[in-house]
């Protein structure tokens, strides 16, 4: 969209259309570091098809494994079961002004034991109050809205995969005006 503010933003174009999220530097830095280093292809990960070290832009071509009815999706997983994604954490953060209080926020998926994801994230369509304090909140989309709904909506099998699959073609980061930079992402044990 045009007349967009200054900051940073992520543009997710699916096969069901665009998506436009702003990225929340400041409040969540680690979770937005990775993200965006993830999909820029700046940061390299351990394939979890092959177990061979990769690099290239990580989100391109994988497909949204989870899709429930008017709450959120997930993708991140390049094995598209929701249990496949490289085992790399960021620190618990984004716990700030911009949170799941609100529909439409991007956060980062927890894994079993607390182990916050640096590479699963989710798109809410409806407010989330209880993801508050612990999953970070680090965007709000603000273009796409019905494209993420109608995602969300998606025929689903059982365990919440989408019967028809839909594939996060590419995701590109980018700036609007002059914001600060980025900061580079830092490994989290």
């Amino acid at each position: 969209p045009e007349d967009l503010p200054e900051g940073w933003y992520a543009r997710l174009d699916t096969d069901r259309g665009t998506i436009v999220v702003r990225l929340l530097p400041n409040q969540a830095p680690q979770s937005v570091a990775h993200f965006a280093a993830l999909a820029e292809g700046r940061l390299s990960w351990t394939d979890p098809l092959t177990g061979q070290e990769a690099a290239g832009h990580y989100y391109d071509g994988i497909l949204i494994h989870k899709a429930l009815a008017g709450d959120r999706f997930e993708a991140g997983d390049r094995t598209a079961t929701g249990r496949g994604a490289p085992p790399y954490y960021v620190p618990p953060e984004g716990f700030g002004p911009v949170n799941f209080a609100g529909p439409w926020r991007m956060g980062m998926t927890r894994f079993p034991g607390g182990a916050i994801s640096r590479v699963v994230f989710f798109l809410t369509v409806a407010s989330q109050p209880s993801l508050n304090g612990t999953h970070p909140c680090f965007g709000e989309i603000v273009a796409g809205k019905e494209v993420v709904w109608d995602i969300t909506l998606s025929e689903t099998t059982s365990h919440d995969t989408p019967r028809e699959p839909i594939v996060i073609d590419k995701v590109r980061v980018h700036a609007v005006g002059q914001p600060d930079a980025l900061p580079q992402p830092s490994p989290y044990v």
